[in-house]
C-alpha cells in the first residue's frame, strides 16, 4: 500500500476537510463509500475491511463497530491544526454530561427537578461545562497571576516539583511528582501580578472527585485581592497507585476566567514496567503475510534426529490428507477477500455466509452433514494455522552448538522468545524454514532436534552449512506438525466407512442396570455420586457413550482411576485404553493407576515427540523412553500385551495404523473429555472399537469424563468455532442428545444409565464455590473442602472474617506495547504485589505460607510477564503466573486474579475479539479463573468495567453482600 503512513494520514485528513467526522465519529457506510470513491483504486488497491485494519493499527481509529467508526481524539485534534485542515466539527451536547438524575461533571446526584435546575445555573457547574466544550476560551495568561508550591511536607523524600520553588513561577503548569503511599501537604499560593486589584469569585476544581486529592478549594470565595498579594489553597495528597493525570484549576475573577493546571507524576516501584515499550510509536511490527498458505519454493530437506529403535509396523498407512488443490484455491481467494483478522472477529454473519457457501457447507454440525462438515472444517482450520503461525516470523541469527547425540556434528541454535508460552509450539521432528535473504526462492527445512526452554536445536541440509555465516540474521518461518490434523481426519474417514456416526448422536434406550455386588473400593473415599458412576461404566454392553460430568474439584478423574481399577480386578477379560487430550492429563491418570497396579499390566505409551529432556522417575519401567529419555517404539505385539494402555488421542491413531484387532479394547475411557474437539474424540474409537467388517456397530464401552461448564477445545479459526468445532463432542451430547438431558424427576437430575454429574467438591471453601455453582451447576455442588480450605477464615486482611474472599476494584489504566496487542496494567500489579507480601512468608493458622501455595492468574500475555519481573525483583520466582489455559485442571491454596482490563475496555473490546484474548465475557474462562482457590481468592480488577458482564456482575454483587469489596469505592449497578 505505498507509502502506508502517508495515505493513512491524508485519508484522515480528508474525511476532516470534507466534515465526515463529527464529535470523533463517522457513519461506517459513510467512510466505506468515501473509501470507495477516492482511495479503493487509486491509492491503495485493498479492501475496505483491510484498510480499517491498518487505520486501527496505527491509532488512528480508537474502535469501530457495524455502524459507526470512532476515531482516536489525539490524532483528529492534531491533523485538525495541519496547514491541510483548518476546522473540525465537533458539535456538543450538555445532555451527554448530564441527565435528569445526575450531573457527570460535578459529580452530583439530583433529588428534583427544582434542585437541577438551580445546580445547572452554578458557576462551578457553568465553569466545568464550558471547559468540556472549549477550554481555550478561558484566560491562559500567565501574568495576570501565578502560581508556585509551598510549605510542602512529605513522608520520606520522594516528592519534586517543576518548575522548583526557587523559580518564580509565573507559570500555568506545575508538575507534582512524588511516589504512592507516601502523604503529601502543601500549599498552592497564587499571587496578583496585573498590576491591579483582582476580585476573585471562587476557584474552581474542573474534577472534583480525583481519588487522593483533597483540596479546600472551596473556601476561596468573594475574595479581594491586591496588586502582590497572595491567596493560599491547601491540599493533602495520598496515592495508593501509580497514575499521571492533570487537576486543571480555574479561578473565577469579575473580568475573566484564569485556567491553572496541577501535573500529577506519581509512581511506584513496579512504575519501570511501563518503560519497556509502551505504544508511542505507529509501526508497524507485524510480519508479512506473504506466505499464508506456502508457496511454490524450493525446500531444502532438512536433517532428521538419529533413528530411533522401532519395532513399529504400519500396516494401515497415515494418509496425507493435504488440502485439494481446489480448496487450496478456496481458501486463497476467502483470505483475499478477507483479511485473517475479519475472519478471527467474523461476527459479521455475512462473512460466515458467504465463507458457507463457497465451501457448500451449512452450518451447525449435524449427523447428517458430520463427515463433510467435518473435512471441510478441518481444511479451514489447518488454513488458518498456517496463517497464525506467520505471526512468529523472526528475522534473526543463529548459532552452530555441537550435535551431544552425534559426535562431529552441528546443529544450529534458535532463541524462540515465546516458545516457554507455546507461541509459537515447537516439539522434536517439527520443521522450521530459513531463507538466506527474503527475496530467495530457496528455504532450507531445519527439524527440530532438541527443544529447550527459550530455544531450538536445528538441524540443516549440508547445503545449509555450507552457507552459513555466523552472527548474520536469517528470515526464519515456522511450520507446524500436520499429523494431529491427519489423523482427525483419519477418524473421520474410518467413522464414515464404518457406518458409526450414528452412536453419536444417540437416542433413549431400554437398558437394564446391573449393579455389581459387594464391590471392594480401592478408593475407599468414594461418594455416593462417584460410587454411582463406577458401578453404571461396569455395566456390559453400553449402546451410548457414557458420560461423567464432572463440575470443578469433584473428583472427576478419581472416579475414572477407580473404574479402571475395577474393570482390571473384577473383568479378567478386560482391555482398557485410556486417553486425554494432553500428556500431563494422561500422566496424572498413569501415576495413580500405578499406585495399585503391578507395571506387568500397565503401559503409558508416548509418541516421538515427547521429547529427550523430560524424565518420568515414577514411570520409567512402563514408558517406551530409555533410561537417558531417548525414544524407541515398541512393536504392536507388545503394547497389545497389556491390560492397560495409556496415550493421548493423537498417539492413540498409532494403535489404529498399527492393525488392532477387533474386539481387542473393551472400555475407551476419554478423560478431559470437553477439552477435545469432536473429531479428536474419535481418534481412540474409529478403527479400534469399529471395524469394516462390521458396519454400523460400536464393539466395546467409550467412557467421556469432563465439565462442558469450562474451557473447551483450543480452535484457531472463528469460522470452525461458528461451526461447532470448537463444541467438544461431550458438551455437544449433553446439550442435544435426550438420554443426557437434565430432567429434575431423576435422582441426580440425570438418568444415571447415562451419566452421573458429581457434586461434592473437594477443593473449595464454600465462599469461594458459591457463585459458580450458582451461575454454572445449579446451586448443587456441595462444599466438602478439607481442614486446608478453611486456613483463611481468620486472616487479618479479610474484609470480613469467615469470608475468604475479596473483589479489590481499582481503576487502572490498561497498557499495550508497539509490538503486541496484548495488554497489562501496572495499578493492578501494584495490588498484587501487595497481597502477595503480605501473604508470602507469613504464618496463617499457624501455617507459613510458601510462594508455591499462589497462583496468580490473569488473561493477558503481557500482564503474566509484567508480573513475572515484578515477582522476580522480590525474588518470588516460585509463584505461578499464567493465564486460564495453564490453570486449567490445577489448583492451589491462594489465588489471585489480574483482570487488566479497564477504563479503555470500551474501546478495545473488538479488538480483544480479533484476538482472542481475556475472559471479561467468556463465561467457561470465567468459571475456571473462580474455582482454582482452595482457601482464598482475591480478584482484582475495576467494578466498573465488569459490572456490564452479568456474570462479574453477580460475583461482585455477591462480594458487596458480603462486605468484601475493598480499594476505592464505586457505584455497583443492580442487574437488569
Amino acid at each position: 500500500m505505498g507509502d502506508e503512513l502517508q495515505i493513512l494520514e491524508d485519508f484522515v485528513i480528508d474525511l476532516i476537510r470534507c466534515k465526515k467526522i463529527h464529535n470523533y465519529t463517522a457513519k461506517l457506510k459513510v467512510v466505506q463509500a468515501f473509501y470507495g470513491t477516492e482511495y479503493a483504486k487509486k491509492k491503495t488497491k485493498c479492501s475496505f475491511e483491510d484498510f480499517l485494519l491498518h487505520l486501527w493499527y496505527y491509532w488512528y481509529i480508537s474502535r469501530y463497530s457495524k455502524k459507526y467508526i470512532y476515531f482516536d481524539q489525539q490524532w483528529v485534534n492534531y491533523l485538525s491544526q495541519t496547514d491541510k485542515v483548518r476546522e473540525v466539527e465537533n458539535t456538543f451536547s450538555e445532555s451527554n454530561y448530564v441527565n435528569k438524575k445526575y450531573c457527570m461533571l460535578c459529580d452530583f446526584n439530583f433529588t428534583s427537578s427544582s434542585q437541577r435546575d438551580i445546580h445547572l445555573k452554578r458557576t462551578d457547574h457553568q465553569i466545568r461545562l464550558q471547559y468540556v466544550k472549549d477550554k481555550t476560551v478561558f484566560d491562559s495568561t500567565e501574568d495576570i497571576l501565578s502560581m508556585k508550591i509551598q510549605n510542602h511536607r512529605a513522608e520520606g523524600e520522594d516528592l519534586s516539583f517543576y518548575p522548583s520553588e526557587e523559580i518564580s513561577a509565573q507559570q500555568n503548569t506545575i508538575t507534582i511528582r512524588t511516589k504512592t503511599k507516601h502523604p503529601v501537604e502543601a500549599t498552592l499560593l497564587f499571587t496578583n501580578r496585573s498590576g491591579k486589584t483582582l476580585y476573585i469569585k471562587e476557584v474552581v476544581q474542573i474534577n472534583p472527585f480525583l481519588s487522593g486529592v483533597e483540596m479546600d478549594a472551596h473556601y476561596i470565595s468573594e475574595q479581594v485581592v491586591h496588586n502582590k498579594e497572595s491567596i493560599s489553597i491547601k491540599f493533602k495528597l495520598s496515592f495508593r497507585n501509580s497514575s499521571d493525570f492533570s487537576m486543571p484549576l480555574v479561578v473565577v475573577t469579575t473580568n475573566s476566567n484564569i485556567l491553572k493546571n496541577i501535573i500529577f507524576e506519581v509512581t511506584s516501584e513496579y512504575s519501570v514496567l511501563k518503560s519497556e515499550g509502551v505504544i508511542n510509536t505507529r509501526q508497524n511490527a507485524k510480519p508479512d503475510n506473504d506466505h499464508v498458505i506456502l508457496g511454490d519454493e524450493e525446500i531444502i530437506p532438512g536433517k532428521k534426529p538419529e533413528p530411533y529403535l522401532s519395532k513399529y509396523k504400519e500396516t494401515l498407512p497415515l494418509r496425507f490428507f493435504k488440502i485439494s488443490k481446489q480448496r487450496e484455491k478456496q481458501l486463497r481467494g476467502i483470505i483475499e477477500n478477507y483479511p485473517s483478522f475479519i475472519e478471527r472477529n467474523a461476527a459479521n454473519s455475512i462473512f460466515y455466509k458467504d465463507f458457507a457457501r463457497i465451501l457448500r457447507i451449512k452450518p451447525p454440525i449435524k449427523e447428517d452433514n458430520y463427515v463433510d462438515m467435518l473435512m471441510k472444517i478441518l481444511d479451514v482450520e489447518e488454513n488458518q494455522m498456517q496463517v497464525d503461525i506467520r505471526e512468529y516470523d523472526m528475522h534473526t541469527a543463529m548459532e552452530a552448538v555441537p550435535n551431544e547425540y552425534k559426535k562431529g556434528s552441528l546443529l544450529y541454535r534458535l532463541e524462540v522468545p515465546g516458545l516457554a508460552e507455546a507461541r509459537p509450539s515447537l516439539l522434536p521432528y517439527d520443521s522450521v524454514y530459513v531463507k538466506i535473504e527474503k527475496t530467495h526462492n530457496v528455504k532450507y527445512e531445519g527439524i527440530v532436534h532438541k527443544v529447550l526452554e527459550t530455544a531450538v536445536h536445528l538441524g540443516f541440509n549440508s547445503r545449509f552449512a555450507q552457507n552459513f555465516i555466523s552472527k548474520k540474521k536469517y528470515f526464519v518461518e515456522f511450520g507446524f506438525n500436520r499429523r494431529p490434523m491427519r489423523v482427525e481426519k483419519q477418524a473421520l474417514a474410518l467413522a464414515n466407512d464404518h457406518k458409526i456416526i450414528p452412536y453419536f448422536y444417540p437416542t433413549c434406550q431400554e437398558m437394564e442396570s446391573v449393579i455389581p455386588d459387594n464391590l471392594y473400593y480401592f478408593n475407599t473415599s468414594l461418594n455416593h455420586e462417584q460410587k454411582i458412576a463406577v458401578e453404571n461404566i461396569m455395566n456390559h454392553d453400553l449402546k451410548v457413550p457414557y458420560i461423567i460430568f464432572g463440575p470443578p474439584g469433584t473428583g472427576k478423574t478419581v472416579t475414572v482411576v477407580e473404574a479402571i481399577l475395577q474393570l482390571w480386578k473384577t473383568q479378567p477379560s478386560s482391555k482398557i485404553l485410556a486417553c486425554a487430550p494432553s500428556n500431563a492429563a494422561v500422566n496424572e491418570i498413569t501415576n495413580r493407576l500405578l499406585n495399585v497396579m503391578p507395571t506387568t499390566d500397565i503401559f503409558r505409551f508416548v509418541g516421538n515427540s515427547y521429547g529427550h529432556d523430560i524424565k518420568m522417575k515414577k514411570l520409567a519401567k512402563i514408558v517406551n523412553l530409555y533410561p537417558d529419555g531417548s525414544f524407541y517404539m515398541p512393536s504392536m505385539q507388545q503394547l497389545l500385551g497389556y491390560r492397560v494402555l495409556l496415550t493421548t488421542l493423537v498417539t492413540a491413531a498409532r494403535i489404529v495404523n498399527g492393525g488392532a484387532p477387533k474386539d481387542h479394547f473393551t472400555h475407551v475411557f476419554i478423560d478431559e473429555g470437553s477439552y477435545a474437539t469432536e473429531s479428536q474424540t474419535l481418534i481412540p474409537i474409529a478403527g479400534i472399537l469399529s471395524h469394516d467388517d462390521r458396519k454400523g456397530f460400536i464393539k466395546g464401552n467409550v467412557i467421556l469424563a469432563g465439565d462442558p461448564k469450562q474451557l473447551g477445545p483450543l480452535v484457531h479459526s472463528q469460522f470452525a468455532t461458528h461451526c461447532g468445532y470448537g463444541t467438544s463432542m461431550l458438551e455437544r451430547l449433553l446439550d442435544s442428545c435426550e438420554p443426557y438431558s437434565r430432567n429434575e424427576n431423576l435422582e441426580n437430575n440425570y438418568d444415571q444409565r447415562y451419566l452421573t454429574k458429581l457434586l461434592k467438591n473437594y477443593r473449595s471453601h464454600e465462599a469461594i464455590l458459591t457463585v459458580p455453582s450458582k451461575l454454572f451447576y445449579h446451586s448443587e455442588l456441595i462444599a466438602g473442602g478439607s481442614d486446608m480450605s478453611h486456613v483463611f477464615t481468620e486472616w487479618e486482611h479479610l474484609k470480613t472474617p469467615g469470608f475468604p474472599v475479596i473483589f479489590h476494584h481499582v481503576e487502572g489504566v490498561d497498557l499495550r506495547e508497539t509490538t503486541s496487542p496484548s495488554f497489562f496494567n501496572v495499578q493492578e500489579i501494584e495490588e498484587v504485589m501487595e497481597y502477595v507480601t503480605k501473604l508470602v512468608d507469613s504464618r496463617v493458622s499457624g501455617m507459613k505460607i510458601k510462594q508455591c501455595d499462589l497462583g496468580i492468574i490473569t488473561p493477558y500475555r503481557k500482564q503474566v510477564q509484567k508480573i513475572n519481573k515484578a515477582l522476580s525483583k522480590k525474588k518470588m520466582n516460585e509463584i505461578l503466573v499464567g493465564s486460564v489455559e495453564q490453570f486449567q485442571g490445577k489448583e492451589k491454596l491462594i489465588i489471585i486474579v489480574s483482570t487488566v482490563r479497564s477504563k479503555n475496555f470500551a474501546l478495545y473490546e473488538e479488538i480483544d475479539k480479533k484476538c482472542k484474548l481475556g475472559f471479561l465475557r467468556n463465561p467457561k474462562r470465567f468459571n475456571v479463573a473462580l474455582t482454582r482457590a482452595k482457601a482464598l481468592l482475591i480478584v482484582v480488577g475495576n467494578g466498573k468495567v465488569l459490572q456490564d458482564d452479568l456474570n462479574w456482575q453477580t460475583f461482585i454483587q455477591y462480594c458487596a453482600d458480603n462486605n468484601s469489596i475493598a480499594g476505592k469505592r464505586f457505584v455497583l449497578q443492580k442487574p437488569t
